[in-house]
């Protein structure tokens, strides 16, 4: 990957290059589809919040704020989101996420209804409220040192999701899909209330 550095411009999706990182850098809204491969995106400003059907492959996008975007019908592919605000984004309706991270994000009222998770992280995010509803998870989905406070996973199965290093007082779960969840000894008495089960 080459490692040039394009400084404080303003750049079109269009005139984005593979294998470059674009620092303090606004982004134009582009009226084609966005695809992206093999770019870093460090402290940019985005001019658009509609990325439906968009592609990110092997991207690292660092530090950057995407606040209402929508994401519907996208696909993430080893791709790394770090530091961003990403409050209130819509991320349903088939969206894929393979092998990716969000680390460090405000991901708080967004909703990834319907999405597809395939070895995915949140790890230190804030999710407050956030959606998880029908969702389909592959592999992994993991909650490390997150705020999972109040988020919605009716209709999802949990086999393969794991809360155990995740903070939560409450959390909306359908009892009938629970089996697998992984979760600690403290979220063990704090479920066993949400399902209605009575302790003696």
């Amino acid at each position: 990957m080459d490692n040039q550095v394009i400084e404080g411009q303003t750049i079109s999706f269009a005139d984005i290059r593979y294998g470059l990182t674009y620092h303090n850098c606004t982004i134009e809204a582009s009226f084609e589809t966005v695809r992206v491969d093999s770019v870093t995106f460090d402290h940019c400003t985005f001019e658009q919040t509609d990325f439906v059907r968009s592609e990110w492959l092997d991207t690292i996008i660092d530090h950057c704020e995407f606040l209402n975007a929508e994401f519907n019908e996208s696909y993430f592919f080893r791709t790394e989101i770090k530091s961003c605000r990403m409050m209130g984004c819509d991320f349903s309706n088939r969206t894929v996420f393979k092998e990716t991270t969000f680390r460090d994000c405000q991901l708080s009222y967004s909703n990834f209804s319907v999405a597809n998770f395939q070895e995915v992280e949140f790890r230190r995010c804030d999710l407050k409220e956030t959606s998880f509803q029908a969702v389909e998870i592959k592999k992994k989905l993991t909650f490390p040192e997150s705020n999972i406070e109040g988020c919605d996973f009716i209709e999802t199965n949990m086999k393969s999701v794991d809360f155990s290093e995740s903070e939560f007082e409450t959390v909306i779960l359908d009892p009938k899909l629970v089996r697998g969840l992984t979760i600690n000894a403290y979220q063990a008495t704090i479920l066993v209330a949400l399902l209605g089960i009575k302790l003696k």
